[in-house]
């Protein structure tokens, strides 16, 4: 355990160090964080496969939930020494790693969803290289990314097997809609921290929004390029947009990041399907 806390291992890490090798690992580094993810679950949504983008999105986020009561319950600090070079300033926690778990999570679930050797090479080597990444930043100790990439596999299997039960199994409004008001209010009351409070609110938006999407029965279609662009851009000006109302507070971080996901997973594809109907007749 000494050694996996060891600021020495990260120092030796970075005796190799260059500005090619920072930038390399920059953007390693961005494939296990959240805008990556954000960019690629909204282009799979609207381009590729609605329920497959549903799935990988609470995966992923409610990967991320788990990482943060880790981490609130832990309060290990990030590393810090002389000789360190620390090239990114998270704001939270250090034990386990977000990014290693959060890669870990949406690839070997995918993994899981398509058992083909090249997805399981694919997501080992991704975990591999993002945790590699942490610790040569000098943002995370060895068992930090170390219980990340075991604890992100743990939950992308567990979402699979929990999708499997759930797959054939149809559950009446009057279930379905108090266990969402439930959880959503029990993912904001637990939350752990700001970054939490973001993560339960965009986890409420999305059951909601894919729950709606369900009920009103859209069709599962993919979105023309203009649709895509339009669909973007107004989910870029509803973030901006609830950045400068005049409210504040946990309650209103919460709200705007679940109806932004709402937005975005049934409020655009309805008005989509709307527009294009119209067009049709």
């Amino acid at each position: 355990m000494a050694f996996m806390h060891s600021v020495a291992l990260l120092i030796a890490l970075q005796h190799f160090s260059s500005p090619l090798l920072d930038t390399l690992f920059r953007g390693i580094s961005f494939l296990g964080g959240e805008t990556f993810y954000l960019v690629l679950l909204v282009f799979l949504y609207f381009r590729v496969h609605r329920k497959l983008a549903f799935r990988l999105a609470l995966v992923v986020l409610g990967s991320l939930y788990l990482n943060f009561l880790f981490k609130n319950f832990f309060g290990i600090p990030r590393p810090e020494g002389e000789g360190l070079r620390v090239l990114e300033k998270p704001e939270d926690f250090s034990f386990p790693s977000g990014h290693a778990q959060s890669v870990a999570s949406f690839w070997f679930f995918l993994a899981f969803s398509f058992p083909r050797p090249f997805f399981f090479f694919l997501a080992a080597v991704l975990s591999a290289l993002v945790s590699f990444s942490r610790l040569y930043l000098g943002v995370h100790y060895l068992q930090d990314v170390l219980f990340g990439v075991v604890l992100g596999v743990t939950v992308a299997f567990l979402f699979f097997r929990l999708f499997r039960f759930f797959s054939a199994r149809k559950f009446p409004v009057l279930v379905t809609v108090p266990f969402l008001a439930l959880l959503s209010f029990l993912l904001f009351f637990f939350a752990p921290s700001s970054l939490g409070v973001k993560v339960a609110g965009a986890l409420s938006g999305i059951l909601w929004g894919y729950w709606l999407a369900s009920f009103f029965r859209l069709p599962e279609r993919v979105f023309s390029g203009w649709e895509c662009t339009s669909g973007a851009g107004l989910l870029v000006l509803l973030y901006l947009g609830g950045k400068v109302v005049p409210f504040a507070g946990q309650w209103w971080l919460f709200t705007r990041y679940a109806m932004l996901n709402a937005f975005a997973v049934f409020v655009f594809p309805f008005l989509a399907e709307v527009l294009r109907r119209k067009k049709r007749c």
